[in-house]
């Protein structure tokens, strides 16, 4: 594979898709990644007075869970919440996703708030009656279960300088390499595309070695392009309900 020739391709599609309107002091900058709605992704940016940029969803996001009838006071989904912000570097107030940075670090902050808006937009099933936690707690309850040791919210700096963050790892044993693991819950073209841009950004930083596993929940739909996307990046997709294949390669021996 031509690993910097794919990552300029992505790069390129990404600035050919966006574009920017300005609205008062503030920028608005429409991403080509879809919410559930099939809305894009908008992001909100301004320069402060002392030269740094300020970024934010201004609330979109968890207004819109709310909206759709999920509660977030409880204890665990406001842990939830958090741990996601934290792993990229954000900030919350008054339920705005935010961060600070300067214009040289505009593309890592840019890329981190994608990731967590596109989290944050999944990790709930919105049905009233039936709200779901993360797909997530599902995964690591499996492996508790079944004794299977990992490191949970694994994060590194990939070859671009963008942070890229995977929910679990797996040290590189005597008879398999090192492995990240991500969780999808619904899986759609720019959350497929995002995971194997990140994943390239990390083989670049790990010299080539190491595998990247995908657990889909296919309690949703999931279209066989995508699962050859994966593959064709030589990721491994993984179905949740085959517990068999998961075990096999989790597993330490």
């Amino acid at each position: 594979m031509d690993i910097q020739n794919m990552i300029s391709e992505y790069a390129n599609w990404l600035k050919s898709k966006i574009t920017v309107v300005k609205f008062g002091e503030y920028y608005e900058l429409t991403t080509p990644f879809l919410d559930r709605y099939n809305d894009y992704f908008q992001i909100y940016i301004k320069q402060c007075l002392d030269g740094s940029i300020e970024m934010t969803d201004d609330g979109y996001i968890l207004n819109n869970l709310i909206n759709s009838g999920v509660s977030l006071n409880t204890k665990k989904r406001k842990g939830l919440i958090n741990n996601i912000l934290k792993n990229y570097s954000l900030e919350l107030h008054n339920n705005e996703i935010m961060a600070r940075g300067t214009i040289d670090t505009f593309p890592q902050i840019k890329h981190q708030m994608v990731q967590a808006m596109l989290l944050l937009d999944d990790m709930f099933e919105l049905s009233p009656e039936n709200v779901k936690d993360f797909f997530i707690d599902d995964v690591q309850l499996f492996f508790d279960k079944n004794e299977i040791y990992y490191t949970k919210n694994f994060s590194l700096i990939g070859k671009t300088g963008t942070q890229i963050n995977y929910e679990f790892h797996f040290q590189r044993t005597k008879n398999k390499p090192e492995r990240f693991c991500k969780t999808i819950n619904r899986i759609n073209e720019q959350k497929r595309n995002i995971t194997i841009f990140n994943w390239i950004d990390t083989l670049e930083k790990r010299n080539n070695e190491g595998n990247l596993i995908i657990l889909l929940n296919d309690e949703n739909k999931i279209k066989t392009e995508d699962i050859n996307a994966f593959k064709s990046y030589s990721i491994h997709p993984i179905l949740f309900s085959n517990k068999k294949e998961i075990k096999n390669m989790v597993s330490a021996s």
